[in-house]
């Protein structure tokens, strides 16, 4: 049908007030000149401050008719915004891209030309980086190593928040996400991986962005702890 979108774009936001408007901008002026059909769908996880104002204003004068935000009540946690904005979004294919404007809207560049191959998942892989901290690289290959051991994967990264899926794969998914906050990027990939989806890695640009709501020690623990719970709703047929 020539009026199906294409491609949407669910960017959850929290608190982003400070710093998402560059971001949101390059976000409107890709999707304008991008060849496919797109929709953008911001999730606001129960923000404190101004950002759905600015986030509204913004959109309607860069992207009128092109955008929609989803509002809720109260702060879920990403991974619980994320899931919302994934079983609303209308596109056939659909692009989940995180509010620090780590990895750039125009990455999409690369994906676009493998939308047709036969996969359900293209997942960013941070092989060019950025200045990130040492603390961060070592907590970060760390949870990589640890989630693949957990979950019996094989995956290059897990945390990147620039993956695109299927419609179909992202409503197999995201219907059956439990977790809310930490690793719910591994429970997805989990998931993906006991429906058989197909997944392409794809390597991309990435920034580290100074003011990242990240805290590296603060969430070791707690991502220890999510992906035990990843293997114990396994074993109790949650993800069924």
């Amino acid at each position: 049908m020539d009026n199906e979108i294409q491609l949407s774009v669910v960017i959850p936001v929290f608190n982003e007030a400070r710093r998402i408007e560059p971001f949101l901008l390059d976000v409107a002026r890709y999707v304008k000149r991008c060849p496919l059909r797109c929709e953008i769908l911001v999730v606001d996880d129960g923000s404190t401050d101004a950002t759905v104002a600015l986030v509204t204003r913004l959109l309607a004068e860069h992207a009128p008719g092109m955008y929609s935000i989803e509002r809720l009540k109260r702060n879920l946690g990403k991974g619980g915004a994320l899931r919302t904005g994934m079983l609303a979004a209308r596109g056939k294919h659909i692009l989940f891209l995180d509010a620090d404007g780590s990895t750039a809207i125009s990455e999409l560049d690369t994906f676009i030309p493998a939308l047709g191959d036969d996969f359900d998942i293209y997942i960013a892989v941070r092989t060019i980086k950025h200045a990130a901290p040492l603390k961060r690289k070592f907590f970060g290959c760390g949870y990589i190593v640890l989630a693949n051991i957990v979950l019996g994967m094989h995956q290059s990264d897990f945390t990147c928040g620039f993956k695109c899926y299927s419609r179909e794969a992202a409503r197999t998914i995201f219907s059956r996400q439990r977790l809310n906050n930490w690793s719910f990027d591994a429970e997805d990939l989990f998931i993906a991986k006991k429906f058989n989806c197909h997944v392409r890695e794809i390597p991309v640009y990435w920034k580290h962005v100074g003011d990242s709501k990240v805290r590296v020690f603060k969430n070791v623990i707690t991502c220890g702890i999510d992906l035990l719970r990843i293997r114990f709703n396994d074993m109790l047929g949650r993800y069924r």
